[in-house]
């Protein structure tokens, strides 16, 4: 007798999109998971979209309406959906084969989640993957999910149940912010929600998404914290954090200004965000080091003149922030020197290097820097082997920095660990045990972290009954 396998509906809003859209639909079709079905909503394409979903007529059910926005096409997608789970992929996304197979394990086996998402791949337009994502919040997440929308789209695989209850997308907020609103009324309804720590789908950062268009953006997520902010149900923790919600958003929605050379804007959101978050101007280089995270994030497409607009455009709160101009230009040099050692780009990555290190020599006395951002290069590029990575970069340094050279124990250690993490979560447990007695090689005093000796200690078993998966 076959175990009762729940359908899933794979539901895909598409507007004028046919070349990608044909890449997203491949990837719901290649699922491991045999019970799916794939739903194409086309939202009023005006291109050839129509003579493409012809070639797919029998195996994916296409509907068509008149162009509204993703959101009301998601929506026409769950009214025609029959899965007890659903998902949601755009049309420019993909996902991987074993997706929504290792997911519906999660929910088969965990009935107090309602939604399960996964980690991913930040793509280019041509699908180049530039950066993975971390370690993912899972349990009770409403306290990170209000102050930052850490959930791809096409990320989570839903119970029905959660949308029966909480509702469809809401169609009168900015589309672009819709997903954000999905997930926090889901967490507010007091479902759990469960991570897949594995790299199950790719993003892609296309120039003229959504995102491009900052006033809406900034219009819909602060329409989304104001819906939040406004449940009379919403625990006190959470209610407690709604000056730092708003900062880290004001923050960050500057920062996409500044990025786009809308000057007013950017110097209006970045006082806003520092007037809720105070803290920053008494610690400058945690600012100049969040100006820095942003600069080398993959939306901005230039570095250097995103730290030139930010320091030329600064709002009178935050003139300070000028003397360290050749500090961030220091460190944005040495984390496109870091991307090249990736992609194998070495002649250019050591004179990036050298430059850095031209600009300000700290980066050779405060190595600690140095070392966080190696540890973090090694685990979020697209590399395949981050410890060859780690011991590629420190094998071809230029001249002038060969003291960077010592931070090797200190980056394995770390890059270690956290790979013992990932490994637990994907149920490699034995892998995990190995991971962990190597960083401890390098850096022995980590034995004294509780994180550490649990991850170990509940690994262990996988020594002895062979690797299991934890979901």
């Amino acid at each position: 007798m076959r175990p009762y396998l729940p359908r899933v509906s794979i539901i895909i809003p598409t507007y004028n999109r046919s070349k990608l859209l044909r890449v997203a639909l491949e990837s719901a079709l290649a699922q491991t998971y045999p019970n799916i079905e794939v739903i194409v909503v086309d939202d009023g394409s005006t291109d050839d979209t129509a003579m493409v979903m012809t070639q797919y007529a029998g195996r994916v059910t296409y509907l068509k309406q008149a162009n509204q926005d993703v959101a009301a096409a998601r929506n026409t997608g769950i009214r025609a959906a029959s899965g007890e789970y659903l998902t949601f992929l755009d049309d420019d996304d993909l996902i991987m084969p074993t997706k929504i197979e290792r997911q519906v394990r999660v929910l088969a086996s965990q009935p107090e989640v309602g939604l399960v998402h996964c980690r991913f791949y930040y793509a280019d337009e041509d699908g180049n993957y530039l950066y993975k994502a971390g370690l993912l919040p899972e349990g009770e997440v409403l306290q990170e999910l209000v102050c930052s929308n850490f959930v791809w789209v096409g990320a989570p695989l839903i119970r029905r149940q959660c949308l029966e209850q909480v509702g469809l997308f809401d169609e009168e907020i900015p589309a672009i912010c819709a997903d954000w609103d999905m997930w926090l009324r889901i967490a507010q309804a007091g479902y759990r929600f469960a991570c897949v720590q594995e790299l199950l789908g790719a993003y892609r950062i296309q120039r003229d998404s959504m995102m491009s268009d900052v006033a809406k953006l900034e219009q819909g997520m602060f329409v989304v914290l104001e819906k939040v902010f406004s449940n009379p149900q919403l625990p006190a923790s959470v209610t407690a954090l709604r000056e730092q919600a708003h900062g880290k958003i004001r923050f960050w929605i500057s920062c996409r200004y500044y990025d786009a050379g809308q000057w007013d804007d950017a110097r209006q959101n970045l006082a806003a965000a520092l007037a809720l978050r105070p803290q920053l101007l008494e610690q400058p280089e945690e600012l100049s080091q969040l100006v820095c995270n942003h600069a080398l994030s993959h939306r901005v497409s230039d570095p250097f003149q995103f730290v030139t607009g930010v320091l030329d455009h600064l709002p009178a709160c935050a003139d300070g922030l000028r003397r360290y101009r050749s500090r961030l230009l220091s460190q944005i040099y040495a984390g496109l020197a870091l991307r090249n050692y990736g992609v194998g780009d070495i002649a250019k990555a050591r004179h990036q290097l050298a430059e850095a290190i031209a600009l300000s020599s700290s980066i050779l006395a405060q190595t600690k820097d140095f070392a966080g951002l190696l540890s973090h290069c090694a685990l979020h590029l697209p590399v395949s082997a981050p410890i060859l990575y780690v011991d590629t970069v420190l094998q071809n340094l230029p001249a002038q920095a060969q003291r960077l050279g010592r931070v090797r124990a200190r980056v394995l250690s770390y890059v270690n660990v956290e790979l013992a993490y990932r490994d637990y979560f994907a149920g490699q447990r034995r892998l995990a045990v190995r991971r962990i007695l190597t960083a401890l090689r390098y850096r022995p005093f980590l034995i004294r972290n509780r994180s550490v000796v649990s991850i170990f200690l509940r690994s262990l078993p996988g020594l002895m009954m062979g690797e299991r998966r934890l979901h």
